[in-house]
């Protein structure tokens, strides 16, 4: 890409020497001509000569270089440095020792953690032995309160076991009732539910079968009128079958919604049959649960001596063992306790070994990234803190930065982001290095704009490709972006193409065409009364053609109407009148005494060319216009 630009840059340069001597050629025919006074200003007049190139349109930004990738190197611990191993400038690999701290405090922290690792060993080690002499204590009690119990439960007589098999099995009973007449009531709520529900959608079935016999005898009137229309020939055969379609669709609704009704009536009565049958079972079920109620009294009744003998000693024996119980729990949770605090120890000062051990293996500082020491500013013995704390922010030990991707972060006006793409290719100068023209490609591009003196901009970033190693961070460059890019076109300098609009006025004037004619001035009236000068340009067939002065504003193209005045006298008013606008560019080709006028279409242009689509061809000798137009001469050169 260098070397095409280079190319470039020479092929122009030559192009412009030819311009010069062709210009001092004519300088020089001047002068031998006689060098009077009053030469034709023609003699300095400049041209340039049409060739083919490589058209660009670029954006232009400055920027500083930083590297992509860069690292702040921070301590974890605190310490004094004892070896320092890098210099700034220095490049390292990743994971590179660069400095050491000294290790003697975290050394005997470790030695002490490590100590008290051992002693929390050993404490747990006593603690799981105090548990099981303990749980084995317990147990042996528990087991006595237990075999107490079940003698205290064993003096219950035979009569007791089968009474409160009998009690037992009447309060199933009763309970077994209780939730069936539950779920009955439940079900009889919900029967009663959807009798109601029932109802209402007979109610909306039924308002539904209204709607249709409205709809069906609304279809059937329709029908009948279209077809009586019909036979009168008065509608189409297709509105009388819509009509008629309309019609069965309407009977097919009703006979639907009739179906709908008599099937809702059907669910109505077998939804109250069901009501009923379940209003019958609750009455049963009330009868059955009175009846075991009565006979659970009677066998409490029967069962109350014999229980009033036998329950005192049961709990007497039952309140023993429940008290043994509770206390063997309470002392077995208090010795589990023990036992988890001596390991909750453990942990703790295992993780303050741990601890110790990542502390000093961070005073052995080592590179994060490969990359070159960019900023560096410690020396052996100084005193660092640690980056890790959360009440202070310890600045960075060093910074290194990978030189081999660089980038320039730059800002771009908001009014050329709509050229501005992604992968873009970028011309990089370095106020470093003038001589050389480095190649880049955007990157990355900012969906928030900032502003910056007053104007929106975005801040995008710029890769080097293939960075190399004489640049670095901080120096100043100017940045070419190149939005857009064709080979070998046709060029024309901007200063050769000038533009010109012609206006024309095309209106019909019928019989009135007799009071005009051409080179006559004249003024075309809007509606709104504003006036617009103009010269016939010619008188056909009853068609008036006007050219108009293009400086003239409020003019818009197409078809509209007009009076048409002659010396402030009104002619013809409303005329039918087509405006054309027309927008020319174009360029004076040098050729003899007087330049050629010539036509040409232009596409792309930048601040210094313009690509020639039409009208030119290369080696042709193009006028440009002079900076200064001396007592309002012509802009090529010539006299007033």
């Amino acid at each position: 890409m260098q070397k095409e630009q280079e190319m470039m840059n020479r092929h122009r340069l030559f192009l412009l020497v030819l311009a010069i001597l062709a210009v001092a050629g004519v300088s020089c025919s001047n002068q031998k001509s006689g060098g009077k006074k009053g030469a034709s200003p023609q003699a300095k007049q400049r041209i340039s000569i049409v060739q083919r190139g490589d058209f660009q349109e670029r954006i232009s930004a400055t920027g500083n270089l930083e590297a992509l990738v860069e690292v702040e190197v921070k301590s974890n611990v605190e310490g004094e440095i004892v070896k320092l191993l890098v210099d700034e400038g220095d490049y390292v690999e990743a994971g590179q020792i660069l400095l050491e701290l000294d290790p003697k405090r975290i050394i005997e922290d470790k030695r002490q953690a490590e100590a008290n690792v051992d002693a929390a060993k050993a404490s747990v080690k006593q603690a799981e032995l105090n548990t099981e002499l303990k749980r084995s204590q317990l147990a042996t009690r528990l087991t006595e309160a237990e075999n107490n119990f079940k003698i205290a439960k064993s003096n219950l007589t035979t009569t007791k076991a089968e009474s409160e098999s009998r009690l037992i099995s009447a309060e199933t009973d009763i309970q077994t009732t209780k939730n069936n007449l539950e779920q009955d009531q439940l079900s009889l709520e919900q029967a009663r539910l959807s009798l109601n529900q029932a109802k209402l959608t007979l109610i909306d079935n039924e308002a539904s079968l209204v709607s249709s016999e409205v709809n069906l005898a609304n279809a059937k009137s329709e029908r009948d009128r279209n077809k009586d229309l019909f036979e009168k020939k008065f509608v189409s055969k297709k509105a009388l079958e819509e009509t008629e379609t309309r019609f069965a669709s309407a009977t097919s609704q009703h006979n639907s919604s009739k179906q709908r009704v008599a099937a809702q009536k059907q669910t109505i009565e077998s939804q109250k049959k069901t009501v009923k049958a379940k209003e019958s079972i609750i009455g049963t079920r009330n009868s059955t649960l009175r009846y075991q109620k009565l006979n659970l009294e009677k066998l409490r009744e029967m069962r109350k001596a014999q229980e009033q003998r036998n329950q005192l000693q049961l709990d007497i024996a039952k309140t023993q063992l429940d008290q043994t119980s509770m206390t063997t729990e309470q002392e077995q949770v208090v010795s589990e306790q023990s036992k988890i605090i001596a390991e909750a120890g453990l942990l703790r000062n295992e993780s303050s070994l741990e601890t110790e051990k990542e502390r000093l293996d961070w005073t052995t500082i080592r590179a994060p990234i490969s990359g070159t020491i960019t900023t560096l500013e410690l020396e052996e013995g100084e005193i660092v803190t640690s980056g890790r704390s959360a009440f202070s922010q310890s600045p960075p030990l060093m910074t290194i930065s990978d030189l081999s991707q660089m980038v320039v972060k730059t800002y771009i006006n908001e009014v050329d982001m709509e050229k501005l793409k992604m992968d873009q290719l970028a011309e990089i100068v370095s106020d470093t290095y003038k001589g050389r023209i480095y190649q880049g490609r955007v990157v990355e591009i900012s969906p928030i704009g900032v502003e910056r003196d007053n104007i929106i901009s975005f801040e995008i970033m710029i890769e080097v490709i293939d960075s190399p190693p004489e640049l670095r961070p901080g120096m100043s460059t100017d940045v070419d972006i190149i939005t857009y890019e064709e080979k070998a076109v046709l060029l024309v300098p901007i200063e050769a193409v000038q533009g010109e609009t012609t206006v024309t006025a095309t209106a019909q004037v019928g019989a009135s065409a007799s009071n005009f004619k051409s080179k006559q001035s004249v003024q075309l009236m809007s509606i709104t009364g504003k006036t617009f000068n103009g010269t016939v340009t010619s008188v056909q067939g009853g068609q008036l053609s006007i050219s108009l002065d293009s400086i003239q504003r409020g003019l818009r193209p197409g078809l509209q109407a007009f009076a048409i005045l002659v010396k402030n006298q009104q002619i013809l008013d409303g005329a039918a009148t087509t405006i054309k606008i027309k927008r020319e560019k174009y360029v004076m080709i040098a050729g003899g005494e007087n330049p050629i006028r010539t036509p040409v279409t232009i596409g792309m242009q930048n601040e210094v060319d313009a690509v020639v689509l039409s009208g030119l061809n290369e080696k042709d000798r193009v006028m440009l216009q002079n900076r200064t137009s001396v007592g309002g001469g012509s802009p090529w050169g010539g006299g007033k």
